[in-house]
């Protein structure tokens, strides 16, 4: 009778070592591919958003977004009242000028998998420059755009787009992130702080592994980039270092041309 046919043991050691090399091999490559897919999805959104934001100041007399101020008049996608603290973040107030189409705009990725208004709002792959642009007129607010405010610090905030004194470098939006209450990281939040208020803010080398708000919430998962969406309508990604220009985040420091800018009393 004839053996029945095998592999040798040889063989088998052969064949795990081609399999391991060919992994080895194509690992990088597949989790590279896997890596532009989500980049080029988050800069679409991101262009999408901008776009949508640029139409609401078309519609509004040239005024600008608010980030962060209650909106009673707020719905979702159905016609139902959004509550506080949900109406009050940018989101629903942007949402009608993307035909509150948020999935492939202010949700993308792994975003796009939440669907209850809270979250929504609370957590959009894309965070707003609230504190200089539009406004950040909540209670926890860095800096309120109040009349004491504006009297002592100038006009720290734009609220109209005439106003912006170099829209191609202004960050309106940016990747952001937040920790949940198991330390796992989200890819979204929907405020995005500068490097500097008063003083130095953030730290000094970014890692992961420290809390999102150490970092402005901003979140380079790009290969150490972020998307970023400008004043005037353009998307780019922004290295940690980029980002640390305060012309970047404020219009009083692109008119006074200081990176390093901080904001002080007139």
């Amino acid at each position: 009778m004839k053996k029945p046919l095998a592999f040798s043991l040889l063989e088998l050691l052969a064949t795990v070592g081609i399999i391991l090399f060919l992994a080895a091999v194509i690992y990088p490559f597949a989790a590279n591919c896997i890596g532009r897919a989500k980049a080029t999805a988050e800069v679409a959104g991101a262009r999408r958003t901008i776009s949508a934001w640029m139409a609401y100041a078309g519609e509004n007399n040239n005024s600008v977004l608010p980030g962060y101020l209650m909106d009673p008049q707020a719905r979702n996608r159905l016609g139902q009242p959004v509550s506080f603290p949900a109406n009050a973040r940018y989101v629903f107030r942007l949402a009608p000028y993307l035909n509150y189409e948020l999935k492939g705009s202010l949700l993308v990725n792994k975003q796009k998998n939440i669907s209850d208004d809270y979250h929504v709002s609370m957590a959009p792959s894309f965070g707003v420059n609230l504190t200089f642009v539009g406004g950040d007129f909540g209670g926890g607010s860095d800096m309120q755009p109040t009349d004491a405010n504006l009297d002592r610090y100038g006009k720290f905030v734009v609220t109209r787009l005439s106003e912006i004194h170099s829209p191609t470098s202004l960050i309106v939006f940016g990747s952001a992130r937040i920790t949940d209450s198991a330390g796992r990281t989200e890819e979204g939040y929907n405020a995005i702080k500068s490097p500097r208020l008063h003083a130095n803010r953030w730290e000094e080398n970014y890692q992961e592994s420290r809390p999102y708000y150490a970092f402005g919430n901003v979140h380079p998962r790009f290969d150490g980039k972020a998307v970023c969406a400008m004043a005037d309508g353009h998307v780019e990604l922004l290295s940690i270092d980029q980002l640390r220009d305060m012309r970047r985040w404020s219009n009083q420091a692109a008119q006074a041309d200081n990176p390093d800018w901080n904001m002080q009393s007139l």
